[in-house]
């Protein structure tokens, strides 16, 4: 009998209480609020506008140019990961 498993139904063996990856990824919060400028990898500027996550439960965000909820309907970015983004600061206030 053939049949597929899913990666994220595994246990993950660094985790104490012997959870699934999904499990574990579900536990976690995402860390850049609705609103924050980030920079993605190759340089552009966007702002975070919808907190989603991935089928095994990492949180993900969307990106769009505006950080207005009615001007970013139809023209959002989806699926970045924490690590893809870079918060950028106020350089007036640090």
């Amino acid at each position: 009998m053939d049949y597929m498993i899913n990666v994220a139904d595994l246990k993950d063996p660094s985790d104490s209480q012997g959870r699934s990856y999904r499990d574990v990824n579900r536990e976690k919060t995402h860390k850049l609020p609705i609103g924050t400028l980030v920079e993605i990898e190759n340089g552009a500027r966007a702002f975070v506008v919808r907190h989603t996550r991935d089928c095994d439960q990492t949180p993900l965000y969307s990106l769009a140019i505006d950080p207005d909820p009615d001007q970013h309907k139809f023209s959002m970015c989806h699926g970045y990961d924490e690590e893809s983004l870079k918060q950028i600061t106020n350089e007036c206030t640090g």
